[in-house]
């Protein structure tokens, strides 16, 4: 995308710009721009999601500060920033950042109660669909209730509004994948993960049905190199993050853990502040509530770090409900504070194992000391609000001194433990790819002659570290994970014949299977002495061919 202004607007994933992302651009953009700026590196790419999961911080205490005071807008502000998947997240180059700090710009705008407002709220929302496409939409029965109950309008001028600003999230919405299906295929790159290569269809179907419905036979790869359940398993394991589906699925403690320390307090908050400040409690209950059903029904593509748009409402209505029980008395802190620490206990428990719940320990000393202090309330709030944050805090610092998987990012304090959190060996640690090998590159750059591509892979993620370290083309035949139908059989074997292809890095486990077989059958394999220098794995061990015609024998 810093080589092109093509590659930039399309989205590109490779500098030959035949697939894009599988995720709209905005957010990539930014990224971009920041490159441009601090030039390419580690540094710039997550310095805009850091700079952007902070400004998420300010914007959610200046949303509650006039509606609900400086004590709960700092409280909510301290909860969202030692959330620990929004820490987990904000430390990642993943585009939910700016998904949420642009719900966040939404909730502000809507709860303006204006006419235009709902209209700029409309925007916001669109641009946050050209993050995360539909995951956006999810939060917009909440904005819009937050808008109707704080709306003076009369009836007739808030339905036209609501028109109005339906045709503004419209064209926001869907202005660039409109302007991306209707460029000419050879102009453009095709769509990654989807089938047709249309962005539109990528919207509904990859990012859209198949976030309830799996689509079982593409979550199975196929290859004669390795046991099929056992390469099956590290696909399912890499693609998605299986907690069973249902209506308890975000009580789970891996998940409950990401987001929700302060539930009890939460759901209080909820209902105790709802006759004095209706239209505030129904967008945050609102927001919460809908991405909560969405992401208990999701049964298709499901990961940890989806539950990050969950962190601000539930920060904001826990800051809420903890005031408004210090409103009430000692007596009813103190009980809130006791339910909260009872849920953080099998939280603990659940996910470290009973016998290690000395680790809560200190939650428990100090609310055995709120309970001695109960007829004093600023005694009982702030010991109740100390135990209280120790677990999240830690949970929250987990990220920073054992990340796990950097690209399905995730907060677990028993992976910072080093205790087996349940989510495997590939979602709980970083694995180098096999691909980032210095010694790989240094023999394709030496041995490449003139072939147009650098060499060809099945997937995204052996071609990436090769286009990273040498901004050459890499051909990734099979999109992001190797399922996607980016070429023919056919139009590969002619690019070969051209000769733009002569070496093919093939992976264990990844599809397409067809590949595979046609470049074994037609490639010599490469002497690994010569292209390798970090430690195979079974599991993940490539190997090198080379397509250039065999000589003919007389």
């Amino acid at each position: 995308m810093l080589q092109d202004a093509g590659l930039f607007f399309y989205n590109a994933f490779d500098p030959a710009g035949l697939v894009s992302l599988d995720k709209p651009p905005l957010a990539f953009w930014i990224q971009t721009v920041f490159a441009t700026v601090l030039g390419y590196g580690t540094w710039a790419i997550h310095l805009p999601q850091a700079l952007a999961g902070t400004a998420s911080v300010a914007l959610l205490y200046f949303l509650l500060r006039k509606p609900f005071g400086r004590t709960v807008a700092l409280i909510a502000a301290f909860l969202l920033a030692v959330s620990p998947i929004a820490v987990a997240v904000d430390r990642s180059n993943n585009a939910d950042t700016w998904l949420v700090l642009l719900l966040l710009i939404s909730a502000w705008l809507a709860l303006r109660g204006r006419g235009l407002s709902l209209v700029f709220a409309m925007v916001a929302l669109g641009f946050a669909f050209n993050v995360k496409m539909l995951a956006a939409l999810v939060c917009g029965p909440a904005l819009l209730a937050g808008w109707w109950l704080a709306s003076p309008l009369a009836w007739p001028r808030r339905l036209g509004w609501m028109c109005a600003a339906g045709l503004t999230l419209a064209i926001v919405s869907l202005s660039w994948a409109v302007v991306f299906d209707l460029t000419p295929e050879r102009l453009r790159p095709q769509a990654g993960s989807s089938r047709s290569g249309s962005m539109l269809e990528l919207i509904v179907g990859h990012n859209g049905i198949e976030r309830f419905v799996r689509n079982r036979t593409d979550a199975r790869p196929t290859t004669t190199t390795a046991p099929a359940q056992t390469q099956t398993q590290t696909f399912r394991a890499l693609a998605y993050d299986a907690v069973p589906v249902g209506p308890l699925r975000l009580a789970a403690p891996m998940l409950a853990g990401q987001f929700a320390w302060a539930l009890p307090l939460a759901l209080l908050g909820a209902v105790l502040a709802w006759r004095r400040r209706r239209a505030h409690v129904a967008l945050w209950a609102g927001w919460a509530l809908t991405y909560g059903i969405v992401y208990s029904a999701a049964g298709g593509i499901f990961h940890i770090y989806y539950l990050a748009t969950l962190a601000p409402p539930l920060a904001a209505l826990a800051a809420i409900g903890g005031v408004e029980l210090w409103r009430r008395g000692a007596t009813p802190l103190a009980l809130g504070v006791a339910a909260t620490a009872l849920w953080q206990a099998y939280l603990i428990g659940a996910t470290l194992g009973w016998t290690a719940t000395w680790i809560g320990f200190p939650a428990v000393a100090l609310l055995a000391a709120a309970a001695a202090a109960w007829r004093d309330r600023r005694l009982t709030s702030l010991i109740g609000v100390v135990a209280l944050l120790i677990l999240p805090t830690a949970w929250a610092l987990s990220p920073i001194f054992s990340p796990g998987n950097l690209i399905l990012p995730s907060a677990s304090l028993p992976r910072w433990l080093g205790m087996d959190d349940g989510r495997g060996p590939i979602l709980s640690r970083t694995h180098r790819s096999q691909g980032d090998d210095p010694k790989l590159l240094a023999f394709l750059e030496a041995q490449r002659g003139t072939a147009k591509f650098l060499a060809a892979t099945s997937n995204a993620l052996l071609a990436s570290p090769l286009i990273i370290r040498s901004g050459e083309p890499v051909l990734a035949y099979g999109g992001y994970l190797g399922n996607d139908p980016i070429m023919s059989l056919d139009a590969f074997a002619e690019r070969v014949k051209r000769g733009e292809v002569r070496y093919v890095l093939l992976s264990p486990g990844r599809r397409p299977a067809e590949f595979d077989a046609w470049v074994r059958a037609r490639g010599r394999p490469v002497d690994p002495t010569l292209w390798r220098s970090l430690p195979t794995e079974p599991r993940r061990a490539i190997s090198l061919y080379d397509l250039t015609p065999r000589p003919t024998s007389r």
